[in-house]
C-alpha cells in the first residue's frame, strides 16, 4: 500500500514537472531564446564556453517566459541550471576559490529572499528563490551580486513607475523572474568587464 502511494506521489510530481514546463513555450521564449544564443555568440565567440553560456541564457529565457506566461518558474529549470553549473565546473579549471565563490553565490541572494519570504506574506515566490540559488551556483559570488543589484533596481524602478502612473496598485504582484533573468544574463555576459572596470577605478 505504501509503495503504491509513493509511486502515485512520484507520478504526480513528474506530471507536474512536465505540465509546468508547458508554460515555457511561448513566443516570448522563442524571441528571448534567439536573442540569448545570438548574444552568447557575439560576446563570447565560438567555443565550448559559448555553448555553456548559450544554454545558460536559454534557460534564463525559459524562466522569464514561464513567469510572464503563468506566473511560475518550473522546478525543472533551476535543476537544469544547477546541472549546467556542475558541467561548467568540470570543463573549466576548478579551484578551491572558484568552488567557494559558487557556493557563496548560491546563497548570497537566494538566502535573503528566502528569509523575506518566511516573514513577509507573498514576499518572494519559491520559484524565484530556487532560480537565484541555481544561477548563483553558476555565476559565482561577484557576478551574482551584480545580477541581483541589476534585477532589483530594474524591478523596483518599473514598480515605482507603474505606481506613479497608477497602472498598478501597491499590492499588485510583480513577476520577478524576467528581471532576475535579465540581471543574470547581463552579469554572465558583461560581469567580468564590469568587475575589471570597478577594480581599475578603486
Amino acid at each position: 500500500m505504501s509503495a503504491s502511494l509513493i509511486m502515485t506521489t512520484k507520478e504526480k510530481h513528474t506530471n507536474k514537472l512536465i505540465k509546468d514546463m508547458g508554460a515555457v513555450f511561448t513566443p516570448v521564449f522563442y524571441i528571448f531564446g534567439f536573442v540569448a544564443v545570438a548574444s552568447a555568440v557575439i560576446v563570447c565567440g565560438f567555443g565550448p564556453g559559448t555553448i555553456i553560456t548559450g544554454l545558460f541564457l536559454v534557460l534564463l529565457a525559459a524562466c522569464a517566459a514561464a513567469d510572464d506566461n503563468k506566473g511560475i518558474v518550473p522546478d525543472l529549470l533551476p535543476i537544469l541550471i544547477a546541472v549546467l553549473a556542475l558541467v561548467k565546473f568540470f570543463i573549466s579549471n576548478i579551484s578551491i576559490h572558484s568552488i567557494i565563490s559558487c557556493l557563496a553565490g548560491a546563497i548570497v541572494i537566494s538566502l535573503p529572499m528566502f528569509l523575506v519570504a518566511l516573514f513577509v506574506n507573498k514576499g518572494f515566490g519559491g520559484g524565484d528563490i530556487k532560480m537565484m540559488a541555481a544561477t548563483g551556483l553558476f555565476l559565482g559570488l561577484d557576478k551574482t551580486i551584480i545580477a541581483g543589484l541589476i534585477a532589483f533596481l530594474i524591478a523596483g524602478g518599473y514598480s515605482l513607475l507603474t505606481l506613479l502612473t497608477k497602472k498598478k496598485g501597491v499590492k499588485s504582484k510583480v513577476k520577478l523572474a524576467p528581471y532576475l533573468a535579465l540581471g543574470c544574463a547581463f552579469s554572465e555576459l558583461f560581469g567580468s568587464v564590469f568587475l575589471e572596470l570597478l577594480h581599475m577605478s578603486l
